[in-house]
């Protein structure tokens, strides 16, 4: 990490250690889901369309939920990355959810964070919330391993292609222009067709 990452790296450090049990979860999932849009920047091909797909009005990928499995889809994360992130999301909305008083302590999160597979740490103190221990390594491990995802992702970034050409899909008069070339599939227009004269459509075989 240059200077600056690693004093925000830092801050955000110190954040989560002093968050209350409601605040931990909330903050840690914002900073993954923050790397988990920059992710799927860097991967998009650049322009307009990416922007309505991820931060524009009601976009389809504006949640936590379909970043995630966008991300992983496309092979942005891997399988320990979408497992671990998904938990931390259950648990995050647990406690966005809850009116009050939900601590790490409740059985349903103890459940949740006992799935996570992040290893902790040797030397771990056995008098700490250990459900609370447990989501803040993963979370902290999951920033570390997310915090240059999407420039890593930029070398792959993805290019508009032309799969098909012109010459591919442009009508053809077998009388004037002869038959396609060979090896091309055609759709072929009947000559009662209202509107169209008898005629072939050069196309493309399946891979």
């Amino acid at each position: 990490m240059n200077n600056q990452d690693q004093i925000d790296f830092s801050r955000f450090l110190g954040e989560l250690q002093a968050e209350s049990d409601r605040g931990l979860p909330l903050v840690a999932a914002a900073l993954i889901d923050e790397k988990l849009l920059e992710t799927l920047k860097g991967f998009f091909c650049e322009g307009k369309a990416a922007d309505r797909l991820l931060v524009e009005g009601n976009a389809p990928l504006s949640s936590f939920s379909s970043r995630i499995d966008a991300c992983y889809a496309l092979g942005l994360i891997d399988d320990f990355e979408h497992r671990e992130i998904g938990l931390i999301r259950k648990i995050r909305n647990e406690f966005a959810h809850a009116r009050h008083g939900l601590t790490f302590s409740d059985k349903l999160v103890e459940s949740l964070a006992a799935n996570l597979r992040t290893p902790m740490p040797e030397g771990f103190d056995p008098k700490a919330n250990i459900a609370r221990a447990h989501f803040t390594y993963a979370a902290v491990e999951l920033v570390l391993r997310l915090f240059y995802r999407g420039k890593w992702v930029s070398i792959e970034r993805r290019k508009s292609k032309v799969w098909v050409t012109p010459e591919q899909v442009r009508w053809r008069w077998t009388d004037r222009d002869g038959p396609p070339p060979e090896g091309m599939a055609v759709v072929t227009i009947n000559q009662g067709q209202v509107g169209l004269r008898r005629g072939e459509i050069p196309g493309q075989t399946p891979p």
